[in-house]
């Protein structure tokens, strides 16, 4: 599956990694996978991944980061987002109710949960990746870290790129992205994209495959500057899916892409973003403002539960879920930075408000017969100050200091109807303030090479499961993150070197964790006493020679229960047991040789180490290290481009989500080839 962002670029994929496509001689790629620590950039650890870096990597969703960026992963269950897991450092989201353990911002707009992160990229000039605790430098809370994407501002002149991409499963994009003045204090951007492809997974009792794709939608930017010091802008994104049934298939299945399900599942999924952004330069520093309204409208997605048809060996099962859901987000934040980035003393502040209101139906064949509606809305408020200072005490040394202050307040209504005679009704609010200061510290050693050390806090607010019958379980508690980290920066340009190298350690307490409750449907939200998230992570962009590109990087980590007693089974402990959905190891490698003719070749591969998929660390629900292989190659005239690409060479399989509650997993995208062409005017 190639999503749509690849057909938006502003750069193909086929010509991005070397440059301009109005040139055939090509140019060297930028080496900007990493930075951090320069005494006079950011203050703490950052991955920077240019566009050209996304490129390389064949990067067309947001799980595609995982390998890239040491320490980050996404466990993908093939939902459009829904009930995916974001993990950073052995910090993780939950799979429906907790809030994200790592922020994500898409130009400067805040989103809400994980669930509602996009699945797939538009066009990007930058993400830029923190880790640890970030909620003095952010509006939005990022209690294990943060992500920043942009998409690309319009030039002095106007550009209009069209791409078209045919691949395998009849995979077909359509792109268009232009972008441009509109007279002298106007301008504007706009991305369109349509993508689509037939399904991976067979049904052998339907006799077709029924997880195919379908997305459309589009990003719409319009800019106001009428002067250098003030800019306003306004921007509208929609998407539209229609696909059929989520990849899941029998864990027992002796082909991972067969299943026999007795009914087609769907994902159809809306969402819209508004929002007006405003920034005045004055003679003290800047003021910036972000206010948006966002909705996102899951309606339906179906799921068979037993993935097979009834027959006299399943007992006739027949079970199916059928959930509604929706999520409205308003936020608002004002922003206060110092003017002069050489001064000594670098300051910001703001304040930030976020309210989210997230309702569902969820209805349940349990078996013929027997079915649960469970119909909830929970209601949560975020109001937040927090600032940073950075001091810069002589040549060599910085010291970093920030602190937030937040109130988080959320709320539940649940009712839940069966055969059974008397609803479950789950009704309760709590709220909460907490402090997350951060403290660091960078030193240069010499011109190329920089030693930091940071310390911080970073907090999860408490909430509510929706999918539990007490009112005690249905609640769950704040988790609070100590974060500890220690590394060093090597950057010489004179040889197109960059490395950096981490330590960290964190010690988590409430961990908030998924878990299903014994003899009933119920699925919950806990917190595990106390986790320990160690390890080390590494990154490197090298141009050794002028056509070469090499970037690389890897990430170990040993994130395990300290305490974690089994609520359900007593004398039960999970005690030194790996937290669930956390790779041991992610890696990537990739390296890039443009001919001076306009041709180029490069490929890459992505490790992960092995995952676990519930506390008890079951084999069963392990997924095993696995390596993905991709290459591409490709030619570009001054107008014209095209690429020939294929992605898991080796056609490697993997699950990249397993489900212990069905026995089930999502198997990872299985060999695909496909052809890109470009034109540019």
């Amino acid at each position: 599956m190639h999503p749509p962002h690849r057909f938006l670029r502003t750069t193909s994929l086929a010509f991005a990694c070397s440059g301009s496509l109005f040139a055939l001689e090509p140019l060297k790629l930028a080496p900007t996978i990493v930075e951090a620590e320069r005494i006079d950039d950011e203050p703490s650890a950052v991955s920077v991944i240019s566009r050209d870096s996304l490129d390389l990597f064949q990067t067309d969703s947001f799980s595609d980061l995982s390998g890239i960026v040491p320490g980050f992963n996404v466990v993908s269950a093939d939902s459009r987002g829904y009930g995916q897991v974001v993990t950073m450092r052995g910090s993780a989201n939950t799979l429906f109710f907790g809030p994200p353990a790592l922020g994500l911002t898409i130009d400067d707009v805040p989103l809400g949960d994980a669930y509602s992160y996009p699945s797939e990229l538009l066009e990007l000039a930058e993400v830029r990746v923190y880790r640890g605790p970030q909620g003095p430098n952010f509006g939005r809370n990022g209690p294990a870290g943060m992500v920043e994407m942009f998409t690309p501002r319009p030039g002095e002149q106007a550009f209009t790129s069209l791409t078209a991409e045919y691949g395998s499963y009849d995979h077909i994009g359509l792109g268009l992205n232009t972008s441009g003045p509109l007279g002298e204090e106007f301008s504007y951007s706009l991305q369109l994209f349509h993508d689509q492809r037939d399904g991976y997974v067979r049904n052998t009792y339907l006799g077709d495959a029924t997880d195919d794709r379908e997305s459309t939608g589009g990003l719409l930017n319009l800019f106001y500057n009428p002067s250098k010091d003030f800019e306003l802008r306004l921007r509208f994104y929609t998407e539209h899916i229609d696909d059929g049934s989520q990849r899941l298939t029998s864990l027992f299945s002796p082909d991972p892409f067969n299943d026999s399900a007795d009914f087609r599942g769907a994902t159809d999924l809306e969402r819209y973003q508004w929002s007006l952004h405003s920034r005045k330069d004055l003679d003290w520093g800047k003021i910036e403002t972000i206010s948006s309204f966002q909705t996102w409208d899951l309606d339906p997605s179906t799921v068979d539960l037993d993935l097979s048809f009834p027959n006299p060996f399943n007992g006739f099962a027949d079970a199916r879920s059928n959930i509604v859901q929706s999520q409205d987000l308003v936020s608002n934040e004002i922003r206060f930075s110092s003017s002069d980035e050489a001064a000594p003393l670098r300051w910001k502040a703001g304040l930030f408000q976020m309210w989210i209101e997230n309702e569902g139906l969820a209805s349940r064949q349990l078996f013929p017969g027997f079915n649960e509606d469970t119909r909830f809305s929970i209601d949560q408020v975020n109001l937040a100050s927090f600032g940073n200072l950075t001091w810069q005490a002589n040549d060599r040394l910085a010291l970093d200091a920030g602190l937030r202050l937040d109130y988080h307040e959320s709320e539940i209504d649940r009712v839940q109807t069966d055969p059974i005679p008397g609803d479950e009704i789950v009704r309760g609010d709590q709220d909460d303030w907490f402090v997350s200061p951060v403290l660091g510290l960078t030193y240069a050693i010499n011109p190329a090479v920089d030693l930091f050390v940071r310390t911080s806090l970073g907090n999860k607010p408490a909430g509510f499961s929706a999918y539990s019958d007490s009112p005690d379980l249905a609640r769950y508690d704040r988790e609070e993150n100590w974060s500890n980290e220690i590394g060093l920066q090597y950057d010489c340009p004179a040889q197109n070197l960059r490395i950096g190298l981490r330590g960290f350690w964190d010690q988590i307490d409430n961990y908030q964790f998924d878990q299903s409750v014994p003899l009933s449907s119920d699925f919950i939200v806990l917190n595990a006493e106390e986790v320990t998230s160690r390890g080390v992570e590494l990154d490197l962009a090298w141009a050794p020679v002028e056509q070469v590109t090499i970037r690389g990087s890897f990430g170990y980590v040993d994130a395990e229960f300290d305490s974690y007693l089994d609520p359900f089974t007593p004398g039960v402990s999970y005690n030194g047991n790996q937290v669930p959905f956390v790779p041991e190891y992610t890696g990537s490698f990739g390296i890039r040789y443009d001919f001076t003719s306009g041709f180029y070749a490069q490929t890459s591969v992505r490790v992960a180490g092995s995952s676990h998929y519930d506390a008890a660390n079951s084999s069963t629900f392990t997924q095993d290290p696995y390596l993905i292989w991709d290459a591409e190659i490709g030619y570009a005239t001054e107008r014209f481009s095209v690429a020939l690409f294929g992605r898991n060479l080796l056609d490697e399989p993997y699950y990249s989500f397993i489900n212990p509650q069905i026995y089930a997993g999502s198997p990872g995208d299985p060999q695909i080839f496909g052809l890109r062409l470009r034109t540019l005017f």
